[in-house]
This record gives structure tokens, C-alpha cells and sequence, in this order.
């Protein structure tokens, strides 16, 4: 079982990076990446560099207390601060955001959060970085509205408003009929000869899941996570494009983040190499910009974050596997 599962793992990883591959081999020869080195060359603002650093700090401790949040305070702010600059370090290098599930294990380990609890807890975080993403596309294309086609927006517009609203029902089902998937997925789990994760870990996963989506556990980190996007998310954004001398507006930079972020739900590995650029160069186009452009800051903003998180991210993960954090 152990070298099915690895080797199911491994798949998934070939098909990640096959397709961050395939797309960056699609942009290279679809982009000048010549003008996108000029532009980088003619400015580099150390300043806003520094700012960077500054924001995304902010944006690993905002993580924090929206962890710590969502678990109930079973969690300190000093644990759910390691766990969450181990997951968004870990996101930079797994495919399909598999840095969350080490942030699920972590808390699971320090700080003796059930598996049930966390994992509950943490597809209601999903679902609120999901509405999250989707409401900042649409407040980026009201204030993009005499710069975008308006064929473009109107088409965007309808997507995402479905979107939200397919969101809101697939919540609702959860929370009201929960209980009725654990007699429909057990047969499921013992034709694949998982019977015992089922009854120990995806049982109370689907229960706990229904419980916490409640508008007493999503309206605090929802307020906190779209604050978090229209303020830092959004300023990390142009300070990196001043870094390598890119003008970016504020309205902008929140379509940006929007059609990043889509770019980061496909899976692709290392964290959406080539899907968060692609979706970059294409926000670029339709505002009728450079592609150039376009993957300069993509690849600066994937770049620095990388460094950002994955440096303190791989020294919490060896102090950590060398038991000095975790308890015996």
C-alpha cells in the first residue's frame, strides 16, 4: 500500500511538472523574453525591494492569525507563525498547494490538533481564499472598467458571479447533507482498500468539514483574508514590479492577483511554474500591455517570494526534523 501510494505521488509530481514545462516552453517562444531582460536592465529599485520584504512578512503573520483563528486558539501564535511560514515555503516548491497539508501535520504534531480538526478547518480556509480570489477579480475589473474590452468583462464578470455562486451551494450541501456522504463514500474507500483511513480520518474530516461552515468561523478570516489581498497582496505586487521597473497601478496589480492566483489552482510543480505565468502574461494582454511586461513581473514575483518563504521555510523544517521543536 505504502509503494502504491508513492508511487501515485510520483505520478502526480511527473504530471505537475510536465505541465509547468510544457507552458514555460509556450511562453519562451510566444514572449520576447529579450525586451522583458532590456526592461529589467533600464531599473532596479532597491527601495522597493526592501518594502517587498517588509509586506510579505506581514502577509506570513496575517497567515497566522487567521490559522490560529480558524483552530479555535488550540494553537499559540508563535507555533501557528512556524507552521505557517512552513506551509507558504513549502508551497513554493509542491505542486497543487501541498505545503497547506504540511501545515495540517505540523499543527497536527506540535501543537496535537486532531487531523480531523485541522483538515476541516482547512478546506474552510479554501473556500474563503476561493470567494476571496474571485471578489478581487471582480472589484479589479469595476475599477478596470474603461481600460478592459468590455466583451472581455462582461463574460469574466458572469463567470466569476457563477462561480460564487456555485461556491455558496457547494457549501450549503456540505453543511446540510455532510452526514449523508459517509454511507455514499465508504463502499467507494473499500473498493480501493482504504476502509480503515476512511473510518479514522475521512469520516471525521466530512463531519467536522460541515460543522465549520458556519458564518461564526468564516466571517473573521474572511474580513481578514480579503483585507489581506486588497492591502499587502496587492502592494507586494508593485513593489515588485518597481523593482524591476515596471509601472504598475493599484488597480492592476489586483488583476494580477486575481489571474495569479487562478494560475496557481492548476496543478503544476514547483508551485505553478508556468500556470501562474501564463495567467500573468494573459491579465497583461487583455489589459493591452506588453507580454513582455507581463513575464518580468511574473517571474520576479514568483522568484522573490520563493525566497522569501522557502529560505525560513527549509530551517524550520530542519530544526523541526531534528526534534528540537517537535515534542518527543
Amino acid at each position: 500500500m505504502t509503494t502504491g501510494l508513492f508511487n501515485h505521488q510520483r505520478l502526480q509530481m511527473l504530471i505537475a511538472s510536465a505541465i509547468s514545462l510544457v507552458l514555460l516552453i509556450f511562453l519562451l517562444r510566444a514572449v520576447d523574453w529579450e525586451e522583458a531582460i532590456r526592461i529589467f536592465r533600464s531599473g532596479i529599485s532597491v527601495t522597493s525591494l526592501l518594502w517587498f520584504m517588509l509586506v510579505t512578512f506581514s502577509i506570513a503573520a496575517a497567515y497566522a492569525v487567521r490559522w490560529r483563528l480558524l483552530l479555535d486558539g488550540k494553537i499559540g501564535y508563535g507555533t501557528s507563525l512556524m507552521a505557517s511560514l512552513l506551509g507558504l515555503g513549502a508551497n513554493m516548491v509542491l505542486p497543487a498547494r501541498g505545503g497547506d497539508l504540511l501545515r495540517v501535520h505540523y499543527s497536527r504534531v506540535v501543537a496535537t490538533v486532531p487531523y480531523g480538526d485541522a483538515l476541516g478547518r482547512l478546506l474552510v480556509e479554501k473556500m474563503v481564499d476561493l470567494v476571496t480570489i474571485i471578489s478581487v477579480g471582480i472589484f479589479s475589473l469595476v475599477l478596470l472598467s474603461h481600460t478592459l474590452n468590455s466583451e472581455y468583462r462582461n463574460v469574466l464578470l458572469v463567470i466569476m458571479l457563477g462561480a460564487l455562486v456555485g461556491i455558496f451551494l457547494s457549501a450549503v450541501l456540505i453543511r446540510n447533507f455532510g452526514d449523508r456522504l459517509v454511507p455514499i463514500l465508504r463502499p467507494v474507500f473499500g473498493l480501493l482498500r482504504r476502509q480503515d483511513f476512511f473510518d479514522r480520518h475521512v469520516i471525521s474530516f466530512i463531519r467536522n468539514s460541515a460543522r465549520s461552515l458556519t458564518l461564526s468561523v468564516t466571517i473573521v478570516p474572511a474580513f481578514l483574508t480579503l483585507a489581506l489581498w486588497l492591502s499587502a497582496y496587492a502592494l507586494a505586487y508593485i513593489f515588485v514590479a518597481r523593482f524591476v521597473g515596471i509601472a504598475l497601478s493599484y488597480q492592476e496589480s489586483l488583476f494580477m492577483l486575481f489571474a495569479g492566483g487562478l494560475g496557481l489552482m492548476i496543478p503544476a510543480a514547483p508551485s505553478g511554474v508556468g500556470t501562474f505565468h501564463a495567467s500573468v502574461v494573459s491579465a497583461f494582454v487583455l489589459l493591452g500591455r506588453s507580454p513582455s511586461e507581463g513575464l518580468l513581473l511574473a517571474t520576479a514575483v514568483h522568484f522573490l517570494f520563493f525566497v522569501v518563504y522557502v529560505v525560513p521555510a527549509a530551517l524550520i523544517l530542519g530544526h523541526w526534523r531534528l526534534n528540537r521543536l517537535a515534542p518527543r
